[in-house]
C-alpha cells in the first residue's frame, strides 16, 4: 500500500494535565492504528516514538517520519530504534521512558481485555434472555412462571454486578493511562532540559534554531541569535566550589528566561556558555534586551546557599547576530560566537553586534 504524500501529525492541548480521558485514549488509539498500518511491532520504544509523532511534540521527528513514509509503507524496528536514539533517548531518562511505554502498553492491553470480557458477558446475557423467552410458552403454571422470573432476576443481578466490576476496572485504567501519558510527556520534556541550569539543552537549541531558520525562509522574516559567556566563572567555582558554580548557572538562566518573550528561547550551550534565539526581532530590539539583562545581572545581589555573602557585580559577555532568510544556522552561530569573543576581549560585560557596541 502506498503511503500518503505527507502525514499530518495529530495535535492535542499542550498541557497533558488538561487532557480528558477521551483525548488520551484517542492518542493511544492513533498510536496503535499507526503500528497496525505501518507494520510496527508494539514495544515500548515504538509507543514512545509514535506517541511523540501523533501529538506533534517534535517537529523534526514528525518531518523525518513523514519522509520515511514517503519512501515505504512500514516503520521497521531499525527505523523506530534510530528515531528513538536520535530524538527521544537521554542517558538519564531512557529507562524511565521505556518503563512508562511498557506500562502504557500493558494498561491498554488490560482495558482491551475488560472490554472483551464485557462483550462476552453481554452475549451470554443475551443468550440467557433468548432461552428464557423460548420457555415462556411452556410455563403453564404459576410455579413455572415464578421460576422463570427468578431466573431472569438472577441473570439481571449477575449482569449488574459484572457491569459494576468492569466499570470499576475501566475507571482505574482510565486514571492510570492518563497519568502514564502525562509522565511520558514530562520525561520527554525533561530530555530537552539542562539538569543543572534548568534552561534548554544544546540539542533542544539546535533543533529550535533549525526550525527558526526554516521558518524564516518561508516567511521572509529575520531573527536574532545570542551567545553569552559568564565572566570569571572558573574563578568563582575555584573560590567557592562547584555547587556555587551550579547556582550561578541557574541564576543566570532564570534571569534571562524571565526577560524573554513568547517564542524566545535560552539554552545552556556548554560549560558557562548560553545561547538565545529571538525570533522576529531586529538587531536594535535584541540589543536593547541584552543591555537590560546585562545591567540586571550585574546590579542584582544573588544569594547562593553555602556562601556567606550574596554575589554582586556578576557579569557576562554577549555576542549578537542577526539571522536573515536564507542564512544557514551554522553561519548565524559563527557570527554570534565571534561577537561574544570580541565582547570578552574588549573588557567583558559588553554586548557586541555588527555596527553596535
Amino acid at each position: 500500500m502506498q503511503a500518503p504524500a505527507r502525514q499530518t501529525p495529530e495535535t492535542f492541548p499542550a498541557s497533558a494535565g488538561q487532557r480528558t480521558f477521551r483525548e488520551v485514549c484517542q492518542a493511544a488509539i492513533r498510536v496503535f492504528n499507526m503500528m497496525d498500518k505501518y507494520h510496527t511491532a508494539p514495544y515500548p520504544n515504538a509507543y514512545a516514538v509514535l506517541f511523540a509523532y501523533t501529538t506533534g511534540s517534535d517537529e523534526e521527528l514528525v518531518a523525518e517520519i513523514n519522509s520515511l513514509l514517503l519512501l515505504k509503507d512500514q516503520l521497521s524496528p531499525y527505523d523506530i530504534d534510530s528515531l528513538f536514539q536520535e530524538y527521544l533517548v537521554d542517558d538519564a531518562t531512557t529507562f524511565t521512558t521505556q518503563g512508562i511505554g511498557q506500562a502504557i502498553g500493558n494498561e491498554i492491553g488490560a482495558v482491551l481485555e475488560i472490554i472483551e470480557e464485557g462483550l462476552k458477558q453481554n452475549d451470554a446475557f443475551t443468550t440467557s434472555l433468548d432461552t428464557i423467552a423460548e420457555r415462556v410458552p411452556e410455563a403453564t403454571s404459576n410455579e413455572g412462571l415464578s421460576a422463570m422470573v427468578a431466573t431472569l432476576l438472577e441473570e439481571n443481578r449477575r449482569m449488574a454486578d459484572l457491569t459494576r466490576d468492569l466499570n470499576q476496572g475501566l475507571a482505574k485504567s482510565q486514571t492510570l493511562i492518563t497519568t502514564l501519558n502525562q509522565q511520558l510527556e514530562e520525561v520527554q520534556a525533561q530530555a530537552q532540559r539542562d539538569p543543572v541550569s534548568g534552561a534548554f539543552n544544546r540539542r533542544a537549541f539546535d533543533t529550535q534554531l533549525q526550525e527558526t531558520v526554516n521558518r524564516a525562509a518561508k516567511t521572509n522574516e529575520g531573527y536574532c541569535v545570542v551567545f553569552a559567556e559568564l565572566d570569571n566563572f572558573s574563578g568563582l567555582t575555584d573560590a567557592y566550589g562547584p555547587a556555587a558554580g551550579d547556582a550561578i548557572l541557574r541564576i543566570f538562566a532564570s534571569l534571562v528566561s524571565g526577560n524573554l518573550g513568547e517564542g524566545d528561547m535560552v539554552a545552556r550551550y556548554g560549560g558557562d556558555q548560553f545561547a538565545l534565539i529571538l525570533p522576529g526581532r531586529d538587531l536594535m530590539s535584541a540589543y536593547n534586551l541584552l543591555v537590560k539583562i546585562k545591567h540586571a545581572y550585574k546590579l542584582t545581589a544573588h544569594t547562593v546557599a553555602g556562601v556567606d555573602q550574596p554575589f554582586a557585580g556578576l557579569t557576562a559577555s554577549y555576542g549578537l547576530a542577526r539571522g536573515e532568510p536564507g542564512m544557514a544556522a551554522s553561519a548565524v552561530i559563527e557570527q554570534a560566537d565571534a561577537f561574544m569573543r570580541e565582547a570578552r576581549k574588549s573588557g567583558r560585560n559588553l554586548v557586541k553586534a555588527r555596527g553596535i557596541g
